[in-house]
């Protein structure tokens, strides 16, 4: 733990002019005696720290000291650092930080700063208050730490359901966070989606990892037990930026008249109804013959309530 310490001591002064006793006590959530034996310990290891006394006083390590950078390219060591600062700032990982401490020692003066960054790796979704950052947090640590997490959980129709569960990895794909793990009202693994976690509160109890299957990547696509119905849909030119969003071009098909044909197996739930009307009347609904007469129904409703004929957003279903 203290070699790990001391390691972490070195980087954090290779990547900054000075810092004070008390800053390094802060961030490493020690005391200023624990401080003052680490740089001890550091310069009878030959590390060259010197201390500077007075107000303005503080600890500093010699500008020509550096760590081994070889093993990575110089925008290797850019890539890597922005990627790991980046998701550090949305977890707020002391891991990560320590990492994020390396890579910064490693990737500095490796190359001339330019003005801009050629890759870019956000990982932070639109739109985040910093009550779902914590949400985001209290995961993941739950995760690292193998405890029990009591989450509220809103199913795509608008179902909330208070459950228990075994958080094991917490992943990104796409552009969607999801939480894998053991659901004990299931009595199965699931994914779940972060966005749709209404709370999320670490139990005093903690699981073995070891007992549960790794993620698979396949999960998504065979942990869904529920029949498809084969949705026949008819979108607007002018869709197309949206539906290539969510489906690779040569999976659609581009007709004469500019319009573009989709042939979509989903479960038939709340979303998929929802995900439809969302294209307004830039989509039509050729198959099934019931959810055509459902959409047509929710037009109506829609009337109803705004009081205002939608006819012809009725006519494009």
């Amino acid at each position: 733990m203290k070699t790990d310490r001391l390691l972490a001591i070195t980087l954090y002064l290779i990547n900054r002019k000075k810092v004070t006793a008390r800053e390094l006590a802060e961030h490493f959530e020690v005391s200023l005696r624990t401080v003052q034996r680490d740089m001890e310990s550091l310069a009878l290891a030959g590390i060259p720290i010197y201390t500077d006394r007075g107000k303005e006083g503080g600890y500093r390590i010699l500008d020509t000291y550096t760590v081994n950078r070889h093993y990575f390219a110089p925008r290797e060591l850019t890539a890597l650092t922005s990627l790991v600062g980046r998701l550090n700032t949305l977890l707020n990982h002391a891991g990560l930080k320590q990492t994020e401490e390396k890579l910064l020692s490693l990737a500095r003066d490796a190359q001339p700063q330019k003005g801009h960054d050629t890759l870019i790796m956000d990982f932070t979704p639109w739109g985040l208050d910093e009550g779902r950052r914590r949400l985001f947090q209290e995961i993941h640590r739950a995760v690292e730490n193998n405890q029990v997490m009591a989450i509220q959980y809103a199913a795509p129709d608008g179902d909330i359901t208070h459950r228990a569960i075994e958080p094991l990895s917490v992943i990104i794909k796409g552009s969607s966070w999801y939480v894998y793990g053991f659901c004990r009202l299931r009595q199965a693994m699931r994914l779940f989606k972060v966005s749709r976690i209404m709370q999320a509160i670490p139990q005093p109890e903690y699981f073995n990892a070891d007992v549960h299957p790794p993620y698979n990547d396949e999960l998504k696509q065979t942990g869904d037990p529920r029949p498809k119905t084969l949705f026949v849909l008819r979108f607007a030119p002018s869709a197309r930026g949206r539906i290539t969003e969510y489906y690779d071009a040569d999976s659609l098909h581009f007709m004469p008249d500019g319009t573009i044909m989709g042939f979509f197996p989903f479960p038939e739930d709340e979303w998929v109804y929802s995900w439809i009307m969302s294209f307004g009347p830039l989509v039509e609904v050729l198959e099934p013959p019931h959810a055509k007469a459902r959409i047509r129904e929710w037009v109506t409703a829609l009337s109803r309530t705004y009081g205002t004929s939608l006819q012809t957003l009725h006519e494009g279903i």
